[in-house]
């Protein structure tokens, strides 16, 4: 049955900001779920409140967010608050991107990309389980496998919920995939020796769940050293989920960057990552996480300028 409208909410982002850019990113990452819908300039998405799911349609004038809030009862005030602040957070409202933008104005290779992508936000999500499922089907896959395994889980094992004559389909909640056959999630979803390990994932997280706030009030090599406590969640995952200043470079984007950077395509790339990890942070520090998003959503454009193997 159709969740009905039962809350408004207006935020305000602090500018500069760009809600289209923020959430319907140039290289197509979605900000809650793959099976949210973007289309002129209107969000169609959902979140979870603790395990409620809740359908939400999103707008904006300038930095001001227009939030429709629909679901199967009232929320309480208490509800309604945390929801709030996951929203806010989630479109990256405690960024500190007016800082990224002055120390990228000094560097040759973000000057141009800040300005095409001005007002985009990072937006992490606090959604751990939802975070941790996508980066465990990004381990050691090509982007179309990734992206296959991705929509079969979602189409299979998520959780559909109607809304304002829309469907969205959320991750699973964690609880519900715990209780999955491993054999009946490897068929239906053809996700191979994955399926052992988002299950193992699953009932981590339905028994000791986590959250980005939470893990905030860690120092960050303590908070990753947490993530990793997730069975099948390495560092690289790890710094996936978090979306802090880690770089989760794998053996597509340590190309990329080498070719940016460096202006040259490495032999062995997977032997490659430890080094420029090291010659990423020494260029870009604290910004790190910032430059990586910003130039992976500006590949496009990069690649009339910089010779991308892997573009194209």
């Amino acid at each position: 049955m159709p969740f009905a409208e039962h809350h408004r909410i207006i935020l305000t982002i602090p500018e500069p900001f760009h809600f289209s850019r923020t959430v319907a990113k140039p290289a197509t990452w979605h900000w809650s779920t793959p099976e949210e819908m973007f289309h002129d300039g209107i969000l169609w998405t959902g979140v979870y409140v603790g395990d409620v799911p809740l359908g939400l349609k999103m707008s904006a004038v300038k930095n001001k967010v227009n939030v429709t809030v629909f679901s199967d009862t009232v929320l309480t005030s208490k509800e309604l608050s945390l929801l709030q602040s996951t929203i806010w957070s989630g479109l990256g409202g405690d960024e500190d991107l007016a800082g990224f933008y002055q120390f990228a104005r000094n560097d040759m290779l973000l000057s141009e990309t800040i300005e095409r992508l001005f007002g985009m936000r990072l937006a992490t999500l606090d959604d751990v389980p939802g975070r941790t499922f996508l980066a465990i089907l990004l381990q050691m896959a090509p982007m179309k496998r990734s992206d296959q395994m991705i929509t079969a889980l979602l189409h299979h094992f998520g959780n559909r919920i109607e809304f304002d004559g829309k469907m969205v389909i959320l991750w699973p909640r964690p609880r519900d995939l715990s209780s999955v056959d491993v054999d009946d999630l490897r068929k239906k979803a053809n996700l191979g020796y994955r399926a052992g390990r988002l299950i193992q994932a699953a009932r981590f997280l339905a028994e000791t769940p986590i959250t980005l706030r939470s893990l905030s009030t860690l120092p960050e090599k303590e908070a990753i050293a947490e993530l990793t406590r997730i069975p099948g969640v390495g560092d690289y995952s790890a710094g996936i989920i978090l979306g802090k200043t880690s770089l989760p470079l794998d053996v597509w984007s340590v190309v990329i960057m080498s070719e940016l950077v460096l202006g040259r395509t490495p032999e062995n790339p997977r032997e490659a990552i430890s080094g420029l990890i090291s010659v990423l942070t020494e260029r870009w520090g604290r910004w790190r996480w910032y430059a990586f998003v910003y130039l992976l959503n500006d590949l496009e454009n990069l690649s009339k300028t910089y010779r991308l193997s892997r573009i194209g």
